[in-house]
């Protein structure tokens, strides 16, 4: 595994050797040899001591060399695991890789709150994430992958050395990008008279991570103790956000598999908004006694999602993200919270209620929320509960009135004792509307290269009480349907990015790019890149016997080449 074997016993003089011949110039000492020797976690898995155990080598302590000095998450051993097969030679069987990933995830992983600032490199979450801890450790390792890789890793002072030495071994090129200076060494002084530091990017970097993420935490040492399987099997209320779709509110059932640390789920959740009803059944791995790694789909084609949330310490609780495994940008936020007897409100299908209106059904999803009555449900002053059409002990559907003076704002809902703060809001009218995200980019792809898609959603806005756009009071009134369209953002001269992008779903506000190209109904055989503005109207409500307005917002779109190299940890399980 880890870059350590026979055909390469000098592998760190070879790998810093190589770089520095490349840059042309002879290679600083990273660390200073220390009297005493680092101490590792010991391997005591006959399966991994079998598969790893030919080219790293046990001590006398049980520690196997690179192994036993790492930490990290089920995602990134999956990704050595894969480097080693791929470039040593590694021969070994999926279910043994399972295995071994499984034992060195668990016993040399992350405690909960190491893995917590990067649980969004698990979950493939889009974010813009800046590491403010060190600009050096930021420019040197985010030229080519994400630093929720960096972050996610725990070494000793030692392997921090052998990856960068890894590194300029293998990708020679960059010495000139990232890992040395472009220029002369500094001759000024610090701020504070110190002398100038000469160091090379890479070895800033280098002492910052070994001593911000070494291998002994406290952390660690704490969660390791105390460490064990989580009971999860039981039924527990799901909720959600999918994008484009809104909220979603379910249940999941977890039960107990064929080991401790392995279960089988069944979900059935409803899109508020639509009633639209999915099942997935599923199965899943808790690593570390509180990494949850599954996957579920439901019989339709293409249905596959992964899942990938932690476990709370009580095993009450769990949050995280469900993706598509193709389409890392296609998923949805989710929490479980475990079902005891209590009643619970977990939201509602509509998220507005217009002054004035009379008999809308409302649905209210819950827990236990078993035979109302309308005195059982209150939404305050100026709303009425008229009846209750039907309850079961997840779904209640009550009609409503809502009096012409009821002041607007947020709304607190209040089901036989249980609560949802905000549930919805009272409006007189919508005044405006927004597209989110404001901007997004997605890539062009084909046989080759995956496409990625990027997916809008328009929301509602009343003014409030000032009657003035975009001030604090406004009251945000959830997501709206819309009018999907496209029109050219205009950069040049002729531009014709709207022909060749691809397509915006005028209904659900999907959009789906076209294939990379070059295309040669394009002048000049150009790709299908390009910019475009992404609109959405939506019919307002007429006042005083006025037409309705239409109401329009837009967002940029970016559509950008195929993203030719990925550095991300390997997707599967």
């Amino acid at each position: 595994m880890p870059f350590v074997n026979r055909a390469l016993t000098v592998t760190f003089v070879f790998f810093v050797a190589t770089a520095a011949n490349v840059a042309g110039q002879a290679p600083q000492p990273t660390a200073a040899p220390t009297a005493k020797p680092e101490e590792g976690i010991p391997v005591t898995d006959a399966t991994v001591q079998k598969a790893c155990g030919s080219c790293h080598r046990p001590d006398d302590k049980g520690q196997m060399s690179r192994i036993s000095f790492i930490r990290t998450t089920p995602e990134g051993w999956q990704t050595i695991i894969q480097r080693m097969a791929a470039l040593n030679g590694l021969n070994i069987e999926p279910a043994t890789a399972r295995q071994v990933v499984k034992y060195l995830a668990t016993n040399h992983g992350l405690a909960p709150e190491e893995a917590k600032p990067a649980a969004w490199e698990a979950e493939r979450r889009l974010i813009d994430f800046k590491y403010t801890a060190n600009s050096d450790a930021e420019s040197t390792c985010n030229k080519c992958h994400s630093l929720g890789r960096i972050i996610s890793q725990r070494r000793t002072r030692t392997e921090w050395d052998l990856l960068i030495a890894t590194h300029r071994g293998l990708y020679p090129l960059v010495d000139n990008q990232a890992f040395r200076r472009g220029g002369p060494p500094p001759r000024d002084a610090a701020s504070d008279g110190r002398p100038p530091d000469n160091r090379h990017p890479f070895e800033k970097t280098i002492a910052h991570l070994s001593s911000t993420f070494p291998l002994k935490t406290p952390e660690w040492t704490a969660w390791s103790a105390n460490m064990r399987p989580a009971r999860l099997d039981g039924t527990w209320a799901l909720t959600g956000w999918e994008n484009g779709k809104g909220a979603i509110y379910g249940r999941v059932t977890i039960t107990a598999g064929s080991s401790p640390d392995e279960f089988t789920t069944n979900a059935t959740y409803r899109v508020a908004r639509t009633g639209e009803t999915i099942t997935r059944t599923g199965r899943g791995i808790v690593y570390t006694g509180f990494q949850w790694r599954g996957a579920s789909s439901t019989q339709a084609a293409d249905s596959s999602m992964r899942e990938v949330m932690m476990v709370d310490r009580n095993w009450r609780s769990m949050e995280g993200r469900w993706f598509n495994g193709g389409y890392d940008e296609i998923g949805m936020d989710v929490k479980l919270e475990r079902v005891g007897n209590d009643t619970r409100v977990l939201g509602t299908d509509r998220t507005a209620l217009k002054q004035g209106s009379t008999a809308q059904e409302l649905k209210i999803y819950g827990t236990n929320l078993g035979s109302l009555r309308p005195a059982d449900v209150d939404l305050g002053p100026g709303i009425t509960v008229s009846r209750v059409v039907s309850s079961t002990p997840e779904l209640a559907t009550v009609a409503v009135d809502v009096a012409a003076t009821a002041a607007v704002g947020a709304r607190d809902l209040f089901v036989a004792g249980a609560s949802r703060p905000k549930a919805l809001a009272v409006y007189d009218k919508i005044d405006t509307i927004k597209v989110k995200p404001d901007w997004a980019m997605a890539r062009v792809g084909g046989d080759t290269f995956p496409k990625m898609l990027a997916q809008f959603e328009a929301w509602g806005y009343s003014n409030g009480a000032d009657g003035k756009p975009d001030s604090p009071d406004d009251i945000e009134l959830g997501i709206v349907d819309a009018n999907w369209t496209m029109e050219e953002y205009a950069a040049t001269y002729n531009d014709d990015d709207i022909k060749f992008v691809g397509v915006l779903n005028e209904a659900t506000g999907r959009f789906t790019p076209n294939v990379d190209g070059p295309n040669p109904k394009r002048s000049g055989e150009r790709n299908n890149v390009g910019d475009v503005w992404v609109v959405a109207k939506v019919l307002g409500d007429s006042v005083s016997g006025k037409p309705a307005p239409t109401l329009r917002a837009r967002a940029h779109l970016l559509v950008t080449v195929p993203l030719y190299m990925r550095f991300d940890p390997a997707r599967g399980q």
